[in-house]
């Protein structure tokens, strides 16, 4: 009974503490004192706690190199997130000029087309990709414009109408 409660008494002792209790103290200072009296059960309780505390010490640097680990990569993720917020912001600057240009290149192809004769401008619109021959009549005076798609084949002046006023809606 005796040799319970001891024993009892060294597993609450190990156990018990926080890690950061073990920290302070020695293995030494959890085991019971060696000496004479101590039993062969004493001695291989003893050896059971300081391999288990050993182990314990093993496992915590363990993870306090796998916390590091951690960190250094949180760190690296933040760094490449960063850059490429950089990376898109300075992406969406060159779309938006890309577009600005666009639309000004758009704007005078529209007043050139606006100075053709109403037939030469069908014509060569008909020829030109759906999307640009809409964005060209969309920057005409509206006179000229029609004057343009009442020179056109009908269906292509009505594939061109439909494209113009979805353009409209959006």
């Amino acid at each position: 009974m005796n040799k319970l409660i001891i024993t009892l008494g060294l597993l609450a002792s190990i156990l018990l503490p926080s890690v950061q209790g073990l920290r302070a103290e020695t293995t030494s200072d959890l085991l019971p004192p060696e000496g004479p009296t101590s039993t062969v059960e004493e001695r291989r309780i003893r050896s059971s706690i300081q391999k288990e505390v050993a182990r314990l010490e093993q496992k915590e640097k363990m993870l306090q190199m796998k916390e590091m680990e951690l960190k250094t990569l949180s760190r690296e993720v933040d760094k490449k997130l960063a850059e490429m917020e950089k990376a898109r912001i300075a992406l969406t600057e060159l779309l938006q000029e890309k577009r600005r240009l666009e639309n000004e290149k758009a704007q005078a192809l529209s007043k050139i087309y606006e100075k053709m004769e109403p037939a030469k401008a069908a014509q060569l619109l008909i020829s030109l990709d759906k999307d640009l021959a809409v964005t060209i009549i969309e920057g005409m005076n509206s006179k000229k414009a029609g004057k343009v798609l009442n020179n056109m084949d009908p269906k292509v002046a009505a594939a061109l109408s439909r494209s113009y006023a979805s353009l409209e809606k959006q």
